[in-house]
């Protein structure tokens, strides 16, 4: 714990030098403060929708749009990408179809999203679903196609089933390439979310961001910035602490512990 806690707080000497930059860029007229606030005055503007109730609306409805279409995507990308990548068959009937979806963007999601669904979550979760999906599949995918046959045949000689097989050996395997997906889709959830609320909401983070650009509120602008910044964070922060309870099998057999130790010399 303690460890982990000392680990963190080497970070923060550059937080700190950054936040001081920021603030005396702008006092020093380096950077005019109408299109970058010091950091103060965005800590005030912070505080007063933080004690309005505006800026916890706004986050929660964009946190609960996050984790639907995160949720939604996990659930369809695991188990295709384990599946596709056991069966190479399968793989190509269907390759040609996910490399022209892939190099579609999340925005570009977002007028059929709107003819399609109307205007509210229902649109929001699609792009952000859409913008995930792909990207997770193709990592497990990757991953799955990895998967060293040895320890399966070894299953298949002791006598495992093919759903046991992938369900003792394939799955435990995949779990450090799965938790790496979910930390990389679980950013690109955010990417998309801000992105949707830009048109096809009337509250979010995004919403709040682009009506403050009407405004020329910059200093609210980036409140909503850092607001993402700080929660995507913290999720982040959650599902690294899961990877290293559910993972902690792996503790003294990863190649960075080497380093760190100084294995190197």
């Amino acid at each position: 714990m303690i460890r982990a806690l000392r680990g963190r707080m080497r970070g923060v000497p550059l937080l700190l030098a950054a936040i001081l930059l920021w603030e005396a860029l702008p006092r020093l007229g380096v950077l005019d403060p109408v299109f970058l606030p010091p950091f103060d005055r965005v800590a005030v503007r912070a505080g007063k929708l933080l004690t309005s109730g505006e800026l916890p609306l706004h986050a929660a409805v964009s946190l609960l749009r996050v984790l639907a279409g995160f949720a939604l995507a996990s659930l369809v990308s695991i188990p295709l990408g384990i599946g596709l990548g056991l069966r190479p068959g399968l793989r190509e009937r269907v390759d040609l179809f996910l490399a022209m979806l892939r190099p579609i963007s999340p925005p570009a999601w977002i007028p059929l999203a709107i003819l399609w669904l109307g205007i509210g979550d229902r649109p929001a979760v699609f792009i952000i679903f859409m913008g995930t999906v792909l990207a997770m599949l193709v990592g497990v995918l990757a991953a799955a196609q990895g998967v060293d046959q040895r320890l399966i045949k070894a299953g298949f000689t002791l006598g495992a089933t093919r759903p046991q097989a992938v369900w003792l050996i394939v799955l435990p395997g995949l779990l450090p390439a799965i938790f790496a997906q979910l930390r990389v889709g679980l950013g690109l959830a955010w990417m998309c979310v801000i992105a949707a609320e830009m048109v096809a909401v009337r509250q979010g983070l995004g919403y709040l961001m682009i009506q403050a650009r009407n405004l020329f509120q910059t200093d609210t602008v980036l409140v909503g910035m850092a607001t993402v910044g700080v929660m995507g964070w913290l999720l982040d922060l959650g599902l690294r602490r899961m990877e290293r309870r559910v993972l902690r099998w792996r503790e003294g057999l990863e190649a960075h512990e080497l380093f760190d130790r100084g294995g190197d010399r």
